[in-house]
């Protein structure tokens, strides 16, 4: 990392002129502040640079922007590594979006104070007259540039507060505090992984895992988003493993259970194959008794807009071949929460996604397209109403094609479709 002296005589002033042709500069309230780089240098793909990992963070990508970065994060751990730092940085800018107006000043200095302690750096020293030289810079600029100059200068400001905090983080010190990786599928994507203490964990379309390098002797803990499936080592010493989630922690021992948790779904399922797991609620007061203990062959479905959480047993039923049911009514909020926790399933239902099946009992046409669109990566547009609220009850493997599917299901219930690109239109054949 490199930082320049800024000083207002002619020759320095060419100076500066050349150096901003070569470093980021942003005007926060009359200064000039300089970019200052990530520590370490990386070949990054040229279609993925730090401008386009702060509008991945905002929210403001494209859907193949999006999918852009996911595959850049999946290349290899430098991308990944990089990424954490941006995000740690970024999600550190909170702060700065409440400082003071007359706090510029000083947060400058901070920063300035914080470059100059980095190992093997000089200080870079600001005057008064550097704040002149920015009539050099001057330009009329439109909104969407002064856009990009107020998240420049919200990242600066924050990277002076969390510089510190950041390396700690990432130091490997004596107390064995913990580096985590992650790993992102998106849709048509599965993968599995074994941790470092022996844990096997299967990955659904749309799931993002991180999870430490190495568990050290205090704690095995992971964090989810989307769904998976644990097969959990028993350690010698006893140490709880637990997955969190938006919702719930699940703390375990040793068992295999299935956890689904998508961000954009309505609830937060949990199901035991094997031993038992303690499901803790979050947004809750700490207290034992409103944990619950989940045995084989249980199911506990956490719905996010309340505190209601439904337990319910599992019954072993095989799924029978495909057949449809009608229902035109609308569903109340009760019925659906009865649709959620029906018994009429067994741990296959939940759990053959790993074994690259696709398995549904009464499930509304609609719900089933959800799950081909994560199988096939497509998006499903089901045009007709009622055929939206049609209930099937099926088995696919995935070797099967979304045609063959799609004709599967053609045979209960005459339907028409079209593909247009990466986008499938479904509606019903009329009578």
């Amino acid at each position: 990392m490199t930082a320049k002296r800024m000083t207002t005589n002619d020759s320095e002033a060419n100076d500066l002129m050349a150096l901003k042709k070569t470093t980021p500069l942003v005007r926060v309230n009359s200064y000039i502040v300089v970019i200052i780089n990530v520590r370490y240098k990386m070949k990054t793909n040229r279609m993925v640079n730090k401008e386009k990992i702060i509008k991945y963070l905002l929210g403001e990508t494209s859907d193949e922007e999006s999918l852009l970065v996911n595959q850049w994060l999946n290349e290899n751990e430098k991308n990944r590594k990089y990424f954490n730092e941006i995000e740690f940085v970024w999600k550190a800018s909170c702060i700065a979006q409440y400082i003071e107006q007359n706090d510029v000043e000083k947060d400058r200095k901070i920063f300035i104070q914080k470059i100059g302690e980095l190992p093997g750096e000089k200080t870079m020293k600001s005057t008064e007259p550097a704040r002149r030289s920015l009539q050099l810079f001057r330009s009329n600029t439109g909104p969407k540039y002064y856009h990009w100059l107020r998240i420049a200068a919200i990242f600066i400001l924050a990277f002076c507060l969390s510089w510190t905090v950041f390396n700690f983080m990432n130091r490997k010190p004596d107390t064995g505090s913990l580096a985590y990786n992650q790993i992102i599928t998106t849709k048509g994507q599965k993968s599995q992984i074994i941790l470092s203490d022996g844990t096997k964990v299967w990955l659904n379309s749309e799931t993002i895992l991180k999870y430490p390098s190495a568990f050290n002797e205090m704690k095995r803990e992971v964090f989810l988003e989307g769904e998976a499936f644990f097969e959990v080592q028993q350690k010698g010493n006893k140490i709880p493993f637990v997955v969190k989630t938006s919702g719930i922690d699940i703390k375990v021992l040793g068992t295999s259970f299935n956890v689904m948790a998508y961000s954009d779904e309505e609830t937060i399922e949990t199901i035991v194959v094997k031993g038992s797991v303690c499901i803790i609620r979050k947004g809750l007061k700490s207290s034992p008794d409103q944990n619950i203990i989940l045995k084989p062959n249980q199911k506990v479905t956490l719905l996010k807009k309340g505190s209601q959480v439904i337990l319910s047993e599992i019954e072993t039923e095989k799924p029978t071949l495909i057949k449809s049911t009608k229902t035109t009514h609308l569903i109340s909020p009760t019925e659906k929460e009865q649709i959620l926790v029906s018994p009429k399933v067994d741990i296959e239902l939940h759990t053959a996604w790993k074994d690259d099946r696709l398995i549904f009992q009464s499930e509304t046409f609609e719900n089933i397209a959800y799950k081909l669109e994560r199988w096939y990566d497509v998006k499903i547009h089901v045009r007709n109403k009622e055929l939206k609220k049609y209930r099937y009850t099926g088995k696919f493997v995935h070797k099967e094609t979304l045609n063959q599917v799609l004709e599967i299901l053609n045979l209960t219930t005459p339907i028409n479709y079209t593909f247009k690109q990466n986008d499938l239109y479904i509606d019903k054949v009329t009578e």
